[in-house]
C-alpha cells in the first residue's frame, strides 16, 4: 500500500472534530419518536440528493427533481432518480455492514451513472481514456487527473488505506474527508466522480457510528461555498495531477471538510433538538419525570419484559452493583418499582409500580409512538 496521506490535525480541525463528537451525541441521546425520525431522515436524503445534482450542474428545479425521485425520462431526470437509489443501495450496505471494497464502488456508480439507451452494468469500470475537469464556460482545464494506466494502482490503494488496520483509530471525518479528496484526484470515471465520492464519504461516515441518524446534509455546506468547495480541492496546485497534487500536503482541505462537517452536524443536531422539545413537550408528565436511568428500564418493562433483575438493571445503566441496589431503593420509595417478589428478603428483581404500569398499558395501545424509548 503506497497512499500514505500527509496532513496536521490543526487547532481548528480538532475543535470543530470535538464540535461534530458533541452534536452526534446530542443526536443520538435526545428522544425522538420513530415515525418524526423517518420524516426528518427523508427530506435530508431527498436534499442531498437535490444539492449534489445541483452541484454537478443538473438545472431542474427543486420541484422537478422531488417528481424525478419516483419517475424519469430524460437525462437530468434519471441523475436525480439515480443517485436517489444509489442512497438506498448504500442504505443496504450499511445494514450488512460491508467495507468500502473495489466491488462496492463499483456497484454504487454503476447505479448513479446515467445510460440513456442499453443495459445497465453491474459494475463500473474505472475509465480506459484520460479526461479532464474544466471551467464551466470557458473549458479551460482546471484539472488534468492521473493516465489511464495508473486508475487502478491507485484506486487499489485508496482502498487498502481506507480499510487499513493501522487507521482504525483515526477520527472518521479525517478518513471520509481524506477519502474523498483523493478519489476526486483519482478521478477513476468519466463522470460521477462528484457524486460517488460524496456519498462514499457519507457512508464511511455512517459505518463509524457518525451517521446522524441519516440527518446531515453535507451538499448543504458546499452549496453555499461552491467556490470554496472546488477551491480547496485544488488548494492552489499544477492543474496536473503529477506536478504536485500525487504528494499534496492536505491540511487546507481538511480544515474545510471539517469545518463543514461541524456547520452542517449542528444544524441537524438543532432540528433534533426543536423537534425533540415539542414532542417531549406532549408526553405524558410521568414520563417526563423520568430520569436518564430510568427510562431505559422504563421501556424494557414497557415493550419487553414483565421484570428485571438487578443484573438487566446493572447492564442497561452501566452502574455498579451496589450503585444500582441504591438507585432500586430509591425507586421504591418514590413509586416507580415494586420488588417482584414483595415477600422476598433481598430484592433480586422488579417491576412497575402500579402507577408507571397504568402508563405502560396506555402506551401499548399505540406502541410505535413510544418505541423511540428503545434508543
Amino acid at each position: 500500500m503506497t497512499f500514505q496521506p500527509k496532513f496536521t490535525i490543526t487547532t481548528t480541525i480538532a475543535t470543530n472534530l470535538m464540535d461534530i463528537q458533541a452534536a452526534n451525541i446530542l443526536v443520538e441521546q435526545l428522544p425522538l419518536p420513530a415515525y418524526i425520525l423517518q420524516d426528518l431522515k427523508r427530506e435530508s436524503l431527498l436534499e442531498t440528493v437535490i444539492l449534489s445534482t445541483k452541484i454537478e450542474g443538473n438545472l431542474l428545479d427543486e420541484k422537478r427533481k422531488r417528481v424525478a425521485i419516483t419517475r424519469a425520462r430524460t437525462s437530468e431526470e434519471q441523475e436525480v432518480h439515480n443517485l436517489w437509489k444509489a442512497f438506498e443501495f448504500l442504505e443496504k450496505c450499511e445494514s450488512r455492514k460491508l467495507p468500502v471494497t473495489e466491488e462496492l464502488i463499483k456497484k454504487l456508480h454503476a447505479t448513479i451513472q446515467v445510460i440513456l439507451s442499453g443495459r445497465r452494468p453491474k459494475l463500473s469500470e474505472y475509465r480506459i481514456i484520460q479526461n479532464k475537469v474544466g471551467e464551466k464556460g470557458s473549458g479551460k482545464i482546471v484539472y488534468l487527473p492521473p493516465e489511464p494506466q495508473d486508475v487502478v494502482g491507485l484506486m487499489e490503494d485508496l482502498v487498502a488505506w481506507v480499510n487499513d488496520l493501522d487507521n482504525a483509530n483515526m477520527p472518521s471525518p479525517l478518513k471520509a474527508g481524506i477519502f474523498l479528496y483523493q478519489f476526486l484526484t483519482i478521478h477513476p470515471y468519466l463522470d460521477g466522480n462528484g457524486r460517488t465520492g460524496r456519498a462514499l464519504a457519507t457512508y464511511i461516515l455512517r459505518m463509524a457510528g457518525l451517521g446522524l441518524k441519516g440527518l446531515f446534509v453535507l451538499e448543504r455546506y458546499y452549496d453555499r461555498n461552491l467556490k470554496g468547495y472546488y477551491d480547496n480541492l485544488q488548494m492552489g496546485l499544477h492543474h496536473n495531477y503529477y506536478f504536485g497534487r500525487n504528494e499534496a500536503d492536505l491540511t487546507p482541505w481538511l480544515e474545510f471538510f471539517i469545518v463543514g462537517l461541524a456547520e452542517v452536524y449542528q444544524e441537524a443536531a438543532e432540528i433534533v433538538k426543536i423537534k425533540s422539545a415539542e414532542f417531549t413537550a406532549i408526553e405524558p408528565k410521568a414520563l417526563r419525570e423520568l430520569d436518564v436511568y430510568q427510562k431505559p428500564v422504563f421501556a424494557q418493562l414497557v415493550f419487553k419484559y414483565e421484570q428485571l433483575t438487578t443484573t438487566d438493571l446493572r447492564r442497561l445503566t452501566g452502574l455498579a452493583d451496589r450503585t444500582v441496589r441504591e438507585k432500586v431503593k430509591k425507586w421504591i420509595e418514590n413509586g416507580f418499582l415494586i420488588p417482584a417478589d414483595p415477600k422476598a428478603q433481598r430484592i433480586r428483581a422488579v417491576k412497575l409500580a402500579p402507577k408507571y404500569q397504568k402508563l405502560a398499558d396506555e402506551i401499548s395501545i399505540e406502541p410505535d409512538r413510544y418505541r423511540y424509548l428503545l434508543k
